[in-house]
């Protein structure tokens, strides 16, 4: 099932839960997932020095094309109003200066190797005598 790890400055717990909610949801629809494999979506979150960028990890079987593009235009659109403002903008924003730099999230795909996930997964009907 699909890993996500988030690299981003220090985010307070309950815009990580608010992240993660909407993040579970892109992976469903956009990975064309089943309901009942949401418990199986694995949500990380790794701080990164404060000024850094934000980066999103996703690491899953079958991202095919199509899949990673519709993630990845639902993902960044979600985060970016969602990522932590950098310092200089609040105080700009503060002072009624305008500030250019647009945020940038930045994502990364990876295929989940079969050998260390799914097929490997005991299933318990199976082992049910």
């Amino acid at each position: 099932m699909p890993y996500l790890r988030i690299y981003s400055p220090t985010v307070p717990i309950e815009q990580k839960r608010i992240i993660a909610e909407k993040l579970i949801e892109i992976t469903l629809r956009t990975l064309q997932l089943r309901a009942q494999e949401r418990n199986r979506i694995t949500i990380q979150f790794q701080a990164i020095p404060r000024g850094s960028d934000f980066m999103l990890e996703v690491i899953g079987h079958d991202l095919s094309g199509e899949k990673r593009k519709a993630f990845a235009e639902e993902a960044c659109q979600m985060l970016t109003g969602l990522v932590p403002v950098k310092p200089r903008s609040r105080i700009a924003r503060l002072l009624g200066i305008q500030w250019n730099a647009p945020r940038q999230v930045v994502l990364q795909f990876d295929e989940l190797s079969p050998a260390i996930s799914d097929p490997f997964v005991a299933d318990r009907e199976r082992w049910a005598a």
